[in-house]
């Protein structure tokens, strides 16, 4: 896979989440070799998933930081593990594509 094309996406899986009344959907990047078109990630993921431009999305790499959504995503996402402590196990996971 390119590093600056996402034509056939890349592998992933995602899980749509609600909590506190806010929708947010979270994908899981397998990791990746070489720097990632952030830019190119979010487009093909918000086409993908079907998502509104101002949908909630967090891009987590296997390890490290969010790739995308750092900020309101990140902290939904921390509260809804903090307070569902068998949400790990729980969330049902699909497979992007």
């Amino acid at each position: 896979m390119s590093t600056d094309t996402f034509s056939t996406g890349p592998a992933a899986v995602f899980a749509r989440i609600e909590h506190n009344g806010q929708h947010l959907t979270v994908v899981k990047l397998q990791q990746t070799e070489g720097p990632l078109n952030t830019s190119a990630l979010e487009q093909h993921l918000t086409t993908a998933l079907g998502l509104a431009p101002n949908a909630l999305l967090l891009v987590l790499p296997t390890e490290g930081g969010p790739v995308l959504g750092q900020g309101p995503a990140e902290q939904l996402y921390n509260d809804y593990l903090s307070t569902n402590t068998a949400a790990v196990v729980e969330q049902t996971w699909q497979p992007l594509g």
